[in-house]
């Protein structure tokens, strides 16, 4: 009965859209995944669908394991770009930073000029790797030397935490998933200005996953609407589609985030909206398109 529901909820979101396509604004995502749980409800073509009906014209995918998002990319063009993730078989989220192999495996991955970024790398305080980590030190050697953006998920409640590793890389561009996640405008003001090299990521900043971000009609928290058009050349978004979001590691059920995809992709036209026209296209698009130097599907 379960996995039928899952089934009816992604039926919903191939066809529920607040908008025609041709009455919605081209829209890059730049926070997707398509994971090996994803796949057990919904195929690559079927999730292509999903980003086609909501007139995404640029998206950008890591997966675990890595080659699912060229997937994406075989089923719709190269307006997917692929990242690749440390997390290159399902079982590894957990201790990828203790394999003294992994590196030399990404590199090769690399190699076959298949992927247009590493990421998402998840670093978190006081558990698991540290900063210093010789894996984590390597993924960024890696960045530095393809010249590759390096998507980075950081658990931490202040942002010196992520400081020293975007002053300590200036040729690393930085892509900061979820701007922190539980940070405010107070704590991405400081490494803002400290890191040149560091864009934000919107996505996930809603009432399903952080939240900490806008009101029920859009509008945005203190401080929020201010360092966005501060830094307005170096804002995306993107949606995340995973779910539950707070319940991790849920190895005994599929994923069934792409069934919740129009509620996350809605949310964020909602508060884009409430932004100056040139100011919501370089968030909702253009950004997108300078940062990966791709135009998109037309």
């Amino acid at each position: 009965m379960k996995q039928f529901f899952y089934y009816f909820l992604i039926i919903i979101s191939l066809t529920a859209c607040s908008l025609p396509k041709h009455e919605l604004p081209p829209f890059a995502d730049i926070h997707l995944h398509f994971n090996w749980d994803h796949e057990e409800l919904l195929s690559a073509k079927e999730a292509v669908k999903i980003l086609k009906q909501h007139n995404v014209t640029l998206a950008v995918v890591s997966s675990v394991p890595s080659e699912y998002s060229l997937k994406l990319k075989e089923a719709g063009g190269d307006w997917i770009i692929p990242f690749v993730t440390p997390y290159y078989h399902a079982g590894n989220r957990l201790n990828w930073y203790f394999d003294k192999t992994l590196v030399s495996k990404i590199r090769k991955l690399i190699e076959t000029g298949q992927y247009a970024g590493i990421g998402e790398v998840h670093l978190a305080t006081g558990v698991g790797q540290r900063r210093d980590n010789p894996v984590f030190l390597g993924l960024l050697e890696l960045a530095n030397e393809f010249n590759l953006p390096f998507l980075i998920h950081t658990d931490a409640g202040d942002h010196r935490y992520f400081l020293p590793i975007c002053k300590n890389n200036p040729d690393i561009r930085f892509l900061w998933a979820h701007a922190g996640g539980v940070l405010g405008p107070d704590q991405l003001e400081p490494l803002m200005q400290a890191c040149p090299n560091v864009w934000l990521d919107l996505a996930a900043r809603d009432p399903w996953h952080y939240d900490y971000f806008a009101y029920d009609d859009y509008s945005l928290l203190e401080g929020w609407r201010e360092l966005i058009i501060k830094y307005q050349d170096r804002v995306m978004t993107g949606t995340d589609p995973v779910w539950n979001a707070h319940q991790i590691y849920r190895w005994y059920e599929a994923d069934e985030g792409w069934a919740h995809y129009s509620d996350f992709h809605h949310f964020q036209r909602g508060w884009m909206k409430k932004f100056p026209a040139e100011v919501e296209k370089k968030l909702r698009l253009t950004n997108a398109q300078k940062f990966f130097n791709n135009k998109g599907r037309e």
